[in-house]
């Protein structure tokens, strides 16, 4: 009988999750309170798991019900590249071998997050052989996949890691990618004969894998064929890509580094699960002419004054945003995805706009990741309620606030200058290259809103909030219990632990990872600290219970 009557509890709360509404496991009559007040604390405890063990396997049978009905669109999410074009494939797959120092898989992984999957693999995960449209043939390149940074990680509690798909990543560094590649063409051991030699001393299918020998063989090919007595195609390709990261670099330095970082390149070096959200896209449109008649007048015209830094965003339940990016100024949901890719591949050209046209409505519906261990039911229920008095009105409604009210670190969000602005929206209708699809069709505003004179951001839905940390729109809270208590908030801790802190809701912070400095121009932890203004009026640094009881109910969205 006592087990009967929490039958009801059970049933609610399968329902409610399953269906997607709030927890609510209250309604239970005076003869089922008065049973469950004769069991012990042991069997309650064991029943409220039960009960939390169900909704888990609910969610995630329905987690994986979606990815299998939807396995086009998932295929193309993590293996279809961005973009058509990248890193010559022959010069990522020697590097190991050439400058092994730099390029073995430890050593990668350490400097960039990057990691396979399989040992085996010739690739690391998120990366896609692919190749720029040419009536000739041309050489195979290597670039990211969505799931490069939009598939994080977590070590349960059984000790076996698992893929978050769609959660933010908190180890790919795409600028330490950068920093890396350019690194290696000034290492001495990069020079055609080493790559050569290399080359020959493959057998088939040891560099792209047994299904794309025939890349492999045209890339060999390609690599080896050139006028005799003069430079093979080889020699251009090693030579044109040293020159081009170079060159890169330099302008870099010399524009985003000294204007917008003023100097101190730390972040476009390594920034670990973060990007930067404009300059690099910025730089690849930026009229050229413009910037060698005034260098000063045209870095000021397209340039933000602080870094944009961003960490990288959750991608699941899009259907759920009013609008797109950390203020909402992307509100056509293709465009978002094009976005994304253009930030990458940086030429309109080439992006790949059948991938955007497959994962946008993938990542509209996609579920986000179970939390994947234990939730206090007991402190969840009561939870709820704070959760609508501290939370909700903010999150549940897409407030947009400007950057003085909500405090937190600007250059995000006044990084997009007006003319800037103009290119992107340019750039965006570019990309989209199908006249037919109405979403090609979106108003400027539409596009990219101009918010120039009215900078901030928008509160987002808070669901799967527990894989998307560290929080705020930089990343520079390890925890949501440091969220809600600003005076716990570190100024320095590790980011990349794959370890989750249950207790305080976030991955571990102060072990095992890359520094992150909040001192550092870009990664300020300030801000969202006016109880009365977001927490709805609750001290949680003096009510420690209610800390405890909204962190367990926010585990559970």
């Amino acid at each position: 009988m006592k087990k009967l009557a929490l039958v009801s509890m059970i049933t609610v709360a399968v329902l409610s999750q399953s269906c997607g509404t709030a927890l609510d496991l209250r309604q239970r009559n005076k003869k089922q309170e008065s049973d469950e007040a004769n069991l012990t604390g042991k069997q309650i405890d064991e029943l409220k798991d039960k009960v939390w063990s169900v909704i888990q396997s609910e969610r995630q049978k329905n987690l994986d019900t979606y990815l299998s009905n939807n396995k086009a669109a998932f295929d193309s999410f993590t293996k279809a590249p961005v973009g058509f074009n990248g890193t010559p494939g022959v010069i990522l797959r020697l590097l190991p071998e050439v400058i092994p120092d730099l390029w073995s898989d430890a050593s990668v992984t350490s400097f960039t997050g990057l990691f396979k999957q399989r040992s085996t693999d010739p690739f690391y995960y998120g990366m896609s052989l692919t190749k720029a449209p040419s009536a000739t043939p041309t050489p195979t390149t290597v670039q990211f996949t969505c799931a490069a940074c939009h598939t994080g990680r977590v070590i349960g509690a059984d000790g076996i890691e698992r893929m978050l798909v769609g959660a933010p990543t908190t180890r790919f560094d795409i600028n330490g990618f950068r920093t890396l590649l350019t690194g290696s063409v000034t290492h001495p051991n990069y020079t055609y004969e080493k790559f050569r030699d290399a080359l020959l001393s493959k057998p088939d299918g040891a560099l792209y894998g047994l299904d794309r020998i025939a890349d492999e063989r045209m890339d060999k090919a390609i690599f080896m064929s050139g006028p005799v007595g003069g430079p093979t195609v080889g020699q251009t390709i090693i030579e044109q890509f040293k020159a081009t990261l170079l060159q890169k670099s330099a302008f870099v330095s010399q524009t985003l580094g000294a204007y917008s970082y003023h100097g101190d390149l730390t972040l476009l070096k390594s920034s670990p699960g973060h990007v930067e959200a404009f300059g690099f896209a910025t730089l690849a449109f930026m009229p050229l002419a413009e910037f060698q008649a005034d260098p000063a007048s045209t870095v000021q015209k397209y340039f933000g004054l602080n870094p944009s830094v961003a960490d990288i965003m959750s991608v699941w339940r899009q259907d759920q945003r009013v609008a797109a990016q950390w203020d909402g100024n992307i509100r056509n949901s293709l465009i978002r995805n094009l976005g994304a890719e253009l930030g990458v591949a940086g030429d309109p050209r080439i992006v790949n706009f059948q991938n955007a046209v497959l994962t946008t409505p993938f990542v509209s519906k996609l579920p986000p990741p179970v939390y994947p261990f234990k939730v206090d039911l007991a402190k969840a229920i009561p939870g709820r309620d704070i959760y609508k008095q501290a939370c909700a009105g903010c999150h549940e409604n897409e407030v947009f606030m400007g950057i003085n009210d909500v405090g937190t670190e600007p250059g995000r969000a006044t990084g997009l200058t007006a003319e800037a602005r103009l290119l992107l929206v340019k750039n965006l209708k570019a990309s989209c290259s199908d006249l037919a699809n109405p979403d090609c069709v979106a108003s400027d505003e539409d596009i990219i809103v101009p918010r120039q004179d009215n900078p901030g951001y928008l509160a987002l839905p808070l669901t799967g909030l527990w894989a998307r940390a560290p929080y705020l729109h930089n990343g520079s809270v390890p925890t949501i219990a440091q969220l809600l208590v600003p005076s716990t908030r570190p100024a320095t801790f590790k980011i990349g632990n794959l370890k989750y802190d249950q207790v305080n809701m976030g991955f571990v912070w102060n072990q095992d990872g890359k520094d992150f400095n909040t001192a550092i121009l870009g990664y300020s932890n300030q801000g969202h600290a006016d109880i009365k203004k977001f927490n709805g009026g609750i001290d949680f640094s003096k009510q420690p219970d209610k800390l405890k009881n909204l962190i367990e109910y926010l585990k559970t969205l």
